[in-house]
């Protein structure tokens, strides 16, 4: 026990070794708390400061990119060559769904899809009748100097708005929509040795459509699927290169349903009401064709009672009916005339099969035939196959002496 003489005398004020032990303990815990609140805050501001090293140099490393490996082959790229990768000036509409398609649609889907998005002629096809014809849009100088150029669409004297979209109509002043928005032909050129071409399946292949309106001379015409997305573009796109455009009407074959055209295909068992109905929509995918061609149809195309009031609205409508030759008793042609309306038949189709000699023999086919009776028309597909081969065919016309035309040209010709 330690003991001190209080400053007044009165006597010595006593403290316990328990009061000494409790003052040190106190003094220590202070001392450990100082020690964690420093190395406990230099930890955090470490863990949390946005920069850590601040005035300390950096030095930023960045690894340049491989150079892309040059592929040894063309095949080789196409598969590293993504058929999405296009220049903006080329870019395409979405591509729509294709669910309902048809096997011969399908099939030519798939076609496109090994397509290189569309590549560049080499040099200018020559028709004759125009100066340039490489497919790419522009203006056209004419043998006399005109130039040619179609007008953007609609007209809005040749649209009727309804529930479905626009429906072609006759104007008012007596235009038809056959005529107004067809490619005309240069003055001058010949009138015999005629040869038209219809390319067709166009809308349900961004590649294969593309690639078309790229590199097929202008003077062919291009027949549009009712199925595909963004169509008012793609027709937009075609006739600012040139091409008038066509509609296709999918119609019943035989087999159907379990060979079937796809959506509102017109029926020989649907009466004319229902009939009339699919037919408008159809016509309202999109607007500025000057006129329709059968898909399938070889049934429907033999039923006088089902095919008639199809051409009876189709000639109200100021069109032109193609018919695309796949069955040799169509009554379309005889049908058209007695209402009243212009109809060309095709003298044959190109490519049945996607073979290279079918298609040469073909094109030679289509040549004796304008030889002998002034004109012809082929309908082919959009595979690409076939596309490339008759951009190869058309530069030789005009040595052959033959020019290529537009198909409105052929029906104004008969």
């Amino acid at each position: 026990m330690v003991a001190k003489i209080a400053a007044n005398g009165s006597g010595p004020i006593r403290h316990s070794d328990e009061d000494s032990g409790g003052l040190a303990g106190r003094l220590l815990a202070a001392a450990a708390l100082l020690v964690v609140l420093v190395y406990g805050g230099t930890l955090a501001w470490l863990l949390l400061s946005d920069d850590r090293l601040a005035g300390e140099p950096v030095v930023h490393v960045a690894l340049a990119p491989e150079e892309p490996v040059a592929p040894e082959s063309p095949a080789e790229e196409e598969t590293q060559t993504p058929l999405a990768e296009i220049t903006p000036d080329e870019q395409e509409p979405p591509e729509g769904d294709v669910a309902d398609l048809s096997a011969d649609e399908q099939a030519l889907l798939d076609a496109a899809r090994n397509l290189d998005g569309g590549g560049e002629t080499e040099g200018e096809v020559r028709i004759v009748g125009a100066e340039s014809v490489s497919g790419d849009g522009g203006e056209e100088t004419g043998s006399e100097g005109e130039v040619i150029r179609l007008d953007p669409v609609p007209d809005p004297a040749l649209v009727e708005q309804t529930a479905d979209g626009p429906l072609p109509k006759i104007s008012r002043d007596g235009r038809k929509p056959w005529q107004v928005y067809a490619r005309p032909v240069p003055s001058g050129t010949q009138s015999d040795r005629r040869i038209a071409l219809v390319v067709s399946g166009m809308g349900i292949s961004e590649s294969a459509t593309a690639h078309a309106i790229k590199v097929l001379p202008p003077e062919v015409t291009l027949s549009f699927a009712p199925y595909g997305a963004g169509l008012q573009e793609w027709i937009a796109r075609a006739r600012a290169a040139g091409h008038e455009v066509l509609l296709e009407l999918p119609m019943e074959p035989f087999g159907y349903p379990q060979n079937d055209p796809g959506p509102h295909t017109l029926l020989t068992g649907g009466n004319t009401d229902e009939n009339i109905s699919r037919l408008e929509w159809l016509m309202s995918r999109f607007t500025g064709y000057t006129g329709v061609m059968n898909y399938q149809g070889a049934r429907f195309t033999t039923s006088a009672s089902a095919l008639t009031p199809v051409m009876g609205a189709l000639g109200a409508r100021g069109l032109l009916y193609v018919d695309n030759g796949a069955s040799a008793r169509s009554l379309a042609p005889e049908l058209a005339e007695k209402a009243g309306m212009p109809a060309v038949q095709a003298t044959r189709i190109v490519d049945p099969v996607q073979n290279p000699e079918v298609i040469a023999t073909s094109l030679d086919t289509l040549e004796d035939v304008a030889r002998e009776k002034g004109s012809a028309v082929g309908v082919a597909s959009g595979f690409p196959v076939t596309v490339d081969a008759l951009v190869q065919w058309a530069a030789s016309l005009k040595d052959e002496g033959y020019v290529l035309v537009p198909v409105t040209a052929i029906a104004t010709d008969n």
